[in-house]
């Protein structure tokens, strides 16, 4: 039994996934619940639950200990999660660091050198939670963390108890003592697809994906060819198309064609995460595994996430609506405004680079994320399978290989 905005409904909670898991700044996540009743999905939730209340990730497609569900669609839902012993202890699952790690697949150094933090770089707020987590995932003390950025230990026990207030001199000397949490931006999956010619939807979900085949949709879908569609929880996140098997008029006998294509959208990639997590694996495993599935990329789209606001979009937006850029494509288009957030695609299909405000775009769907800005390399076809085979083929680091096509391909004339 469960409370969704005070009405009792009687389902089971079943943990899906999480789809937004950024922990530097935040003691919130983001996380996908399905609804059983009678061993069926129906209906799913993305939560805001609290890391430390949450404590250790349940397994996808286990119960989940939420007891109460409020919000909406246009604010955001949050959950609420039975107290744990961690919530007295305020220890966050290392799962959740292992996830992050996961999650971001390369880092690119932009403030290398850099003496001192200024106001300039947007640094987000810092709050006494914020505080906790960060000195645990650095594993230091109170007395430590006070003796290595030179305060004193009271400081820091009146900041983690909330009857101190965090000063932008603290910051500074906090993010001077561990430029690692100011000095770097992430490098992460943001959507793939792969096509598999020797195998079915069921097949790519047992041997491939390695999800229970129940927490699977199967539909019709009259979709790029295809005849038969699995969607994890029913929805388009995680999903398979292929070709639903057929009775031979002549023989009675059952035919199945094979080929088959693998969607993991944006959100999809985030809650396949913990799937990889759960099976000891990466993203790179990952991609060697479908290879020995004779697996093709379709697409592939890489994120770069700016969490310092170091690229403007109103400063991007002005640069190019003045022409004040070259890239090898002509192609170029800006979306959307000021207050609801920017959007600057340069090229087409099979090569687009796009930027847009993150935190704007997250904001009006009701959710929070520390990401200021994103630029996103997407790529096609044989451009997606010259990054992937780089990366595999050729020990280069994924970081570099993002940063090297981004360089060439697009200029502006000034910072």
């Amino acid at each position: 039994m469960i409370t969704i905005n005070n009405e009792p409904k009687a389902y089971t909670p079943i943990f899906l996934g999480t789809t937004q898991h950024s922990l530097r700044l935040s003691l919130e996540i983001l996380i996908m619940v399905g609804m059983k009743l009678n061993d069926e999905i129906i209906e799913t939730y993305n939560v805001t639950v609290s890391a430390i209340e949450l404590s250790q990730l349940p397994n996808i497609g286990s119960k989940i200990a939420i007891d109460e569900i409020t919000g909406s669609e246009l604010s955001g839902f949050k959950a609420k999660i039975r107290q744990s012993d961690a919530k007295i202890q305020n220890i966050v699952s290392t799962e959740l660091e292992n996830l992050i790690d996961l999650k971001n697949v390369g880092q690119y150094q932009l403030l290398k050198g850099l003496k001192d933090m200024t106001q300039e770089l947007n640094v987000p707020e810092l709050s006494n939670n914020n505080l906790i987590l960060m000195r645990q995932l650095l594993e230091v003390t109170q007395s430590e963390l006070a003796k290595k950025i030179g305060v004193s230990e009271r400081t820091v026990w009146g900041i983690e108890n909330g009857t101190q207030k965090i000063s932008d001199k603290f910051v500074d000397k906090f993010l001077l003592v561990y430029p690692e949490l100011a000095e770097s931006i992430e490098v992460q999956f943001d959507w793939v697809s792969l096509t598999f010619p020797d195998l079915t939807s069921k097949q790519v979900v047992d041997d491939v994906l390695r999800l229970q085949e129940n927490l699977f949709l199967e539909r019709p879908t009259f979709q790029n060819f295809y005849t038969r569609e699995m969607a994890f929880a029913g929805e388009k996140n995680i999903y398979i198309q292929d070709f639903a098997p057929v009775k031979n008029p002549e023989t009675q006998a059952i035919e199945q064609k094979f080929g088959t294509t693998l969607y993991l959208t944006g959100k999809g990639t985030r809650l396949f995460e913990k799937a990889l997590l759960e099976q000891s694996m990466n993203w790179r495993n990952f991609f060697e595994k479908a290879r020995q599935y004779r697996g093709h990329l379709t697409r592939l789209d890489i994120a770069i996430n700016d969490k310092w606001g170091l690229l403007n979009m109103n400063d991007l937006v002005k640069a190019v609506q003045e022409k004040r850029f070259w890239s090898k494509s002509k192609s170029y288009a800006v979306h959307g405004n000021v207050d609801d957030g920017w959007t600057v695609d340069f090229g087409k299909s099979p090569f687009v680079i796009r930027a847009y405000d993150k935190h704007k775009e997250q904001a009006n769907k009701g959710y929070d994320t520390d990401v200021k800005t994103r630029v996103e390399l997407e790529l096609h076809q044989d451009k997606a399978e010259y990054v992937l085979d780089e990366w595999l083929n050729h020990d280069k680091k994924l970081v570099d290989i993002t940063f090297d096509i981004l360089y060439t391909y697009l200029w502006f004339t000034d910072e």
